[in-house]
């Protein structure tokens, strides 16, 4: 209803009304346009009143270039850029003089108001032109100023000027130039702020020529405001100064091409990674510089450019896609290619953005190793294996044989001499397993003390004879406080139809069967190793334990225990201080008092002597009692605080035979006092220390005398 109304509005104005469309030549410059729609007074004033809509102007009035000035010229201005402009014309095809009025509220529309006025007179020969020129400088739209050179006194100012600056004519008859700007008279023609009566600051445009009027020498001014004009030349300048900063300092590679597909700039990244300087390749075709081949076949790649030039649309390189740089060598990339387009939505151009993937590769590949690669012996992982196998699993592989090993005691190597000397064995037992094999075998690290070895072409008579071969080797790399030993078992994939993961199974019981047979054995060498290591440390400690062993049996034998729990103190009596391996030599025999941080060192040998047992199983019966051996009756005692009967009977009778043992024989830090002195110790402690029963009991055995035997050891 309201658009009905304003059409109906506009068919009753008395003045014509056309609304028309800009069009461009491929310069960008304006050739002609297009009437969009017109009210009736225009098709009367113009005696068209046939459909002249989406006709050009071109095709309805012929004769338009023809005139005194060429509207194409006036109507680019006033849509360009949006400004209302008045310009009389006479036009010989519609035999009358218009007065149009051109407005632009739109990019590349306007619209033109006509009023139809006399046909002009032709100016007489004999008339002043002064009268003509003060027409002309009264009436023009332009602003205008005429000073004096010296003074800078302005002498007269047209109507725009008024308007413009904001000044009654009078006012600016009675101002300098100096008033408005200092710098205008410097120069004859040149940009410079101007200040307007409300104090605004307006760039203008001085266009100014001596004129000679009465022998005396006057400037005539013409100025135009460009303040809108400079900031957006100013705006522009920034956006281009941005995108040029960050062509340049781009990380990835930035090249440009023109819709011929010709390269128009290369920013540094670009010319880095293909070795181009931008001024060579500036010209050239995109293929000259960019030679992109698929890295497994070798195959020249498709041009991108040309693809998005057909396409329109943006796309990637392939993931294997390398460039041949200008020194012959090959780049892995990735990039991303794009049409550029007009505001039309017309392509005039291609960029694409690319880089070098070379590290990623690198630390792709790095890190897939790492996920397939056991950090600690470098053999291949469980990962690895499952998902391989399927590969592996082929008939030209057959027969397929499998080796499954385990090693024995490394729990125990850990608890007893730490983490450190567990991986030591670790790698030991993958090195003996990588000298022992072929290239082609693969050797996993299965788990935490489990390996795997898989043997394409291998016969179980063959997989015998190598797993012979690893236990020589095991044999030959050992060293040290331990020695390696690994049980093995094998099985072999001899058939199509049989399920390598049964295979394994199968490789997998027989090596269980390994280590009943062989874990007993080597549990025991183990701790004879520990009481040997530990006995080579201090010599003094094994005729220490021999010495507890005779003191215990004896309060043993008083107290009326039963033959296993005897068993179980001789025990305790050889193995309590096994834990002391896995301590510091130097704090064991200082001499002196141990600062705090040492004796919690010392006193963490109950818990390692704890583990090392623990993980026997005919020595575990003693573990509780080797953890609680230094506890104390009144619960001052370590590393539990136990007090009275709850510590273990066993640990209340090692505690005071150990303690009397070490009063009489001294340590490096305390000198050895006499039994009789050492018994009134004992006795002075019961209840605190001791319990009270067993040190009477001890008192009642040892009486005046020693017991036999002790003086042997």
């Amino acid at each position: 209803m309201k658009e009905q109304f304003l059409k109906d509005l506009v068919n009753r104005f008395p003045d014509g009304y056309a609304c028309h469309k800009l069009i461009l030549n491929d310069k960008g410059i304006a050739e002609d346009f297009v009437i969009l729609n017109v009210n009736r007074a225009f098709e009367e004033m113009t005696k068209l009143k046939d459909s002249i809509s989406r006709k050009k102007a071109m095709e309805v009035f012929p004769g338009i270039k023809n005139g005194d000035c060429d509207g194409s010229v006036f109507f680019d201005n006033a849509a360009k850029n949006s400004i209302r402009q008045e310009m009389s014309r006479y036009v010989d095809i519609l035999g009358c003089r218009y007065k149009m009025t051109a407005y632009s509220l739109k990019k590349m529309h306007f619209f033109t108001i006509l009023k139809k006025t006399s046909k002009p007179k032709s100016i007489k020969t004999n008339e002043s032109p002064s009268q003509l020129l003060e027409a002309m400088f009264s009436e023009h739209t332009a602003v205008m100023l005429i000073t004096e050179p010296i003074s800078g006194k302005i002498v007269d100012a047209n109507p725009a000027a008024c308007a413009f600056y904001g000044y009654a004519r009078e006012d600016l008859l009675n101002m300098c130039v100096e008033d408005i700007s200092p710098l205008f008279k410097e120069e004859m023609k040149k940009r410079f702020p101007h200040r307007l009566h409300n104090g605004n600051i307006r760039m203008v445009d001085i266009y100014s020529s001596p004129i000679l009027y009465n022998n005396n020498t006057y400037y005539f001014s013409i100025i135009f405001d460009v303040t809108e004009r400079e900031k957006y030349k100013e705006d522009l300048y920034r956006q281009k100064e941005l995108l040029r900063i960050t062509f340049e300092s781009i990380a990835d590679g930035v090249v440009t091409t023109n819709k011929d597909g010709l390269i128009t700039s290369l920013n540094k990244s670009a010319q880095k990674i293909t070795g181009w300087p931008d001024t060579e390749a500036h010209g050239r075709k995109f293929t000259d510089v960019f030679e992109l081949r698929n890295k497994e076949t070798g195959i020249t790649v498709e041009n991108p450019i040309d693809k998005v030039l057909q396409t329109g649309k943006i796309i990637g390189l392939a993931k294997y896609t390398i460039l041949i740089n200008k020194n012959g060598c090959s780049v892995p990339m990735a990039a991303s290619v794009a049409p550029i387009k007009d505001e039309n939505g017309g392509i005039f151009g291609v960029v694409m953005i690319f880089r070098d993937v070379s590290k990623d590769q690198e630390e792709q590949e790095h890190i897939m190793d790492l996920s397939y690669h056991d950090f600690l012996t470098g053999l291949y992982n469980r990962r690895f294996v499952s998902e391989q196998l399927a590969h592996l699993d082929i008939a030209e592989n057959l027969p397929l044989a499998i080796i499954i090993g385990d090693i024995n005691g490394l729990k125990l190597t850990n608890d007893a001499f730490g983490h450190t000397e567990g991986d030591r064995l670790l790698k030991k037992v993958a090195e003996s397993l990588k000298e022992s094999c072929r290239r082609e075998e693969i050797i996993i690290r299965w788990g935490g003390d489990e390996f795997l070895i898989i043997l394409p072409g291998t016969s179980p008579g063959k997989a015998k004879d190598i797993t012979q071969r690893i236990q020589n080797a095991f044999i030959r790399n050992s060293g040290g406080i331990l020695q390696i030993s690994v049980s093995l078992g094998y099985a072999v994939k001899e058939y199509a139809g049989e399920n390598l993961w049964n295979v394994l199974k199968e490789a997998e019981k027989w090596m269980y069967h390994k280590k009943l047979l062989e874990g007993k054995s080597h549990r025991n060498n183990i701790i004879n190793t520990l009481l040997m290591t530990l006995y080579e440390n201090n010599l003094e400690t094994e005729k220490h334990s021999k010495r507890l062993s005779i003191y215990c049996q004896a309060i043993a034998e008083k107290l009326d225990l039963s033959s296993e729990e005897q068993n179980d103190l001789s025990l305790l009596a050889m193995l309590h201080d096994i834990g002391k391996v896995g301590i510091r030599q130097d704090l064991i025999q200082k001499p002196g008092p141990l600062t705090a941080e040492e004796w919690e060192e010392v006193r963490r040998h109950s818990e390692i002597g704890y583990r090392i047992v623990q993980n026997t199983p005919e020595l575990s019966s003693v573990s509780e009692y080797i953890l609680l051996h230094h506890e104390r009756w009144d619960g001052k005692g370590y590393p539990r605080g136990y007090k009275g009967e709850k510590i273990p009977l066993l640990c209340r009778i090692l505690a005071v035979a150990d303690a009397y043992d070490v009063m009489i024989r001294g340590r490096v830090y305390k000198k050895a006092c006499s039994r009789d002195e050492a018994m009134a110790e004992l006795k002075r402690n019961a209840g605190s220390q001791f319990d009270p029963e067993i040190v009477a009991a001890f008192a009642e055995i040892m009486g005046n005398k020693e017991l036999p035997g002790i003086s042997l050891v």
